[in-house]
């Protein structure tokens, strides 16, 4: 009879850990939520540059730190873009970027940008075409994520795409 119990108390244990669990939001749905909610107080109206750094995960190079800046005229923009060797270290890429908001809806933004330049790294001109979400957290400071596939003039082609994260100011 004490096995009976026991082996009950353990089913009643693991039946509501498995419950509890499924109470619990997955990564993916918390992004959901916060990308599909709204902020009514911070929107990207009579913004005209932003300025923002981040960490890019690129393909045969590793992670590297980026630097962005850029003018945006309406949903329009131009810019430039730099990245370095590694975190922390020299200049590695250098690219002109011009771009298109493709939603600005309150505090959130989808940027569709063509970026073009050179990469000493790979010793290569290059392209590369990135769609981003900004998402402002206050009235002037932004977080931002990025996928991009990068394309390089010598060498073999590029089949990977680029992840960044990060964040930035506007003014």
């Amino acid at each position: 009879m004490k096995k009976i119990i026991a082996i009950a108390s353990i089913i009643s244990l693991a039946a509501l850990a498995v419950q509890a669990q499924t109470n619990i939001p997955s990564f993916f749905q918390t992004a959901q939520g916060y990308l599909t909610s709204f902020n009514p107080s911070y929107t990207w109206t009579n913004v005209t540059i932003e300025a923002s750094t981040g960490l890019k995960q690129v393909t045969g190079s590793g992670a590297t730190d980026v630097a962005q800046a850029q003018y945006d005229f309406g949903r329009w923009n131009a810019g430039a873009v730099i990245g370095f060797e590694g975190v922390g270290s020299i200049v590695g890429t250098v690219q002109a970027q011009g771009g298109f908001a493709l939603v600005e809806h309150l505090d959130t933004k989808i940027d569709l940008d063509l970026q073009g330049g050179y990469s000493w790294y790979r010793h290569a001109y290059m392209g590369e075409l990135e769609l981003a979400i900004s998402k402002k957290i206050t009235a002037n400071w932004f977080a931002r994520i990025g996928v991009s596939l990068p394309m390089y003039s010598t060498g073999k082609q590029n089949r990977t795409p680029s992840f960044e994260v990060g964040e930035g100011f506007t003014f």
